[in-house]
C-alpha cells in the first residue's frame, strides 16, 4: 500500500498522455506501449493498458508481451488503474478484437481491485452488454467521455461506480457543454488527455464555469471522487 499526501485544493488531472509534471497538479499518467515495454511507471499515478487504436500496428506476438508487462507491473502493485481500454467503431474490423482485449483487461482490473480507464467512440451499447453480463465491482472511468443523458443513466443504472471524464470537449462541443451539468458531481473528471496545449487548469476554470460552483469547491468535489476509487494507493487529503 502507497500512501500519499496530498491537498485538497491540488489540480486532478484524471487522464493524461506523456505531459511534464505542474507544480500544483496531480496526474495519473497514461503509459505509452514503449513505457509499457520498459516497465516504466515514473508516477504517483499510474495506468497501463493496450489501446484499440495499437490493434493496427502491432502483432498478436507483441499484443501476449505487452499484456505480460501489464499483468507484471499490476501484480505488483504498481498501477493504480488498468487502461485505457474499451471499443472504437471507428475500426469496425478489429471490434471481435477489442472485445477480446476489453475482457482481458476487465478481469486484470477486477483481480487487483484497480479502476478501469475506458475508451468509448460509438460504443455505448457495447459497455452496457457488458456491465449486464459482467457485473463488475471497481470503477469505470470513461475518458473523454462523448455519449448523451440517456446513455449516462443507463450505465449509472447498471454499474453505480461509473464515472465520466471531460476536456477539450467542454471547448469544443456545445453537446457536452449542454450535458456536463446533467452529471451527478459525484461521477465527473477533468482530464487533459493527449491534447498537449490543454493546460488542466484552464479546464478547471471552463467546467467551474458551466457548473456555476466556485473553483475551490470543485477541485474538493474531484478529489473526492478520486478518494473513493478502489486503489492500492492510501490517499491522505489534508
Amino acid at each position: 500500500m502507497v500512501q500519499i499526501v496530498l491537498k485538497a485544493l491540488t489540480y486532478l488531472d484524471i487522464h493524461a498522455h506523456g505531459r511534464l509534471p505542474v507544480d500544483d497538479a496531480v496526474t495519473v499518467a497514461c503509459l505509452s506501449m514503449t513505457e509499457i515495454r520498459h516497465g516504466h511507471t515514473g508516477h504517483d499515478f499510474t495506468t497501463a493498458g493496450i489501446h484499440p487504436w495499437w490493434l493496427e500496428e502491432i502483432s498478436n506476438d507483441e499484443i501476449s508481451l505487452l499484456k505480460t508487462h501489464i499483468e507484471k507491473m499490476a501484480y505488483a502493485d504498481k498501477l493504480w488503474g488498468i487502461g485505457e481500454t474499451g471499443f472504437d467503431r471507428s475500426y469496425p474490423e478489429f471490434l471481435e478484437q477489442q472485445k477480446e482485449l476489453f475482457d482481458w483487461h476487465l478481469d486484470l482490473a477486477e483481480k487487483c481491485q484497480l479502476p478501469l480507464i475506458i475508451h468509448n467512440v460509438r460504443s455505448g451499447s457495447d459497455f452496457l452488454e457488458v456491465l449486464k453480463i459482467k457485473k463488475p465491482t471497481t470503477a469505470w472511468i470513461f475518458h473523454d467521455f462523448r455519449g448523451n443523458e440517456e446513455l449516462v443513466k443507463s450505465l449509472l443504472k447498471l454499474h453505480p461506480q461509473c464515472f465520466f471524464s471531460f476536456g477539450l470537449s467542454l471547448d469544443n462541443s456545445p453537446q457536452i457543454r449542454e450535458l456536463f451539468p446533467l452529471i451527478p458531481m459525484e461521477n465527473i473528471f477533468l482530464e487533459t488527455d493527449n491534447q498537449k496545449h490543454l493546460d488542466i487548469h484552464d479546464i478547471y476554470l471552463r467546467a467551474a464555469e458551466n457548473l456555476k460552483v466556485d473553483l475551490d469547491f470543485l477541485k474538493s468535489q474531484l478529489w473526492h471522487n478520486f478518494q473513493k476509487l478502489k486503489t492500492h494507493t492510501d490517499l491522505s487529503i489534508s
